[in-house]
């Protein structure tokens, strides 16, 4: 605990100080009075529910398999180089959150990796399947463009809990790894973040 007391007093702040804190705590009156609003009950995003068992050894195994083929697919110093990369903003990736985290600087960034990982290619499939293309095999039973399965639709509740958060820029800052530019990688980001919120949406959207 010392340790990273003095290694967060030494780091230079002064632009992170900048960054809005973006994922708050739940109130405790609220979690109080409906826990179950407030607590996933799938998939654990970010640090806030990281621990908890029920959902660690229930999805470990999905997110580790979603990191693999990133490793895979970026080739691993690329994928290394990520790695390094998240571990250095780690001062912006605290800064996004209203409490303090528990956790030290490696932790946390493979923490992300994975939670980033499993995202992106969750938000992808759904995209994907216009273009007739299928889901990784170990994830077909959490994804379904229909909402019948049960896992599918615990997914996509959890996914826009308060506390259950990664940053978006990880999201980006992962694309940006694997498009040739910046542009697509943020082109691909928007179609996701789009369809996400067209599943999402209770009205109904008329293609342009």
């Amino acid at each position: 605990w010392i340790i990273e007391i003095r290694k967060t007093l030494d780091e230079d702040l002064e632009e992170d100080t900048e960054i809005p804190v973006s994922i708050f705590n739940v109130p405790k009156t609220l979690m109080a009075s409906d826990p179950d609003s407030y607590i996933p009950q799938q998939v654990a995003l970010g640090p806030h529910h990281h621990l908890r068992p029920e959902l660690f050894h229930e999805m470990q195994r999905y997110k580790l398999a979603a990191a693999k083929r990133a490793q895979t697919q970026l080739q691993r110093p690329k994928f290394q180089q990520l790695v390094d990369h998240l571990i250095n903003h780690e001062p912006r990736i605290r800064a996004c959150y209203h409490e303090y985290l528990q956790f030290n600087g490696q932790t946390l960034a493979w923490m992300m990796l994975l939670d980033a990982s499993f995202l992106l290619e969750f938000l992808h499939n759904y995209c994907s399947f216009k273009e007739g293309m299928v889901p990784p095999a170990r994830m077909l039973h959490l994804f379904d463009v229909a909402g019948t399965k049960s896992a599918h639709n615990a997914i996509l509740r959890d996914m826009v809990m308060l506390e259950n958060q990664i940053p978006l820029f990880l999201l980006r800052k992962m694309l940006e790894f694997q498009f040739p530019s910046l542009e697509s990688a943020d082109d691909a980001l928007l179609l996701m973040l789009v369809g996400f919120y067209k599943e999402l949406s209770p009205f109904s959207f008329r293609e342009l």
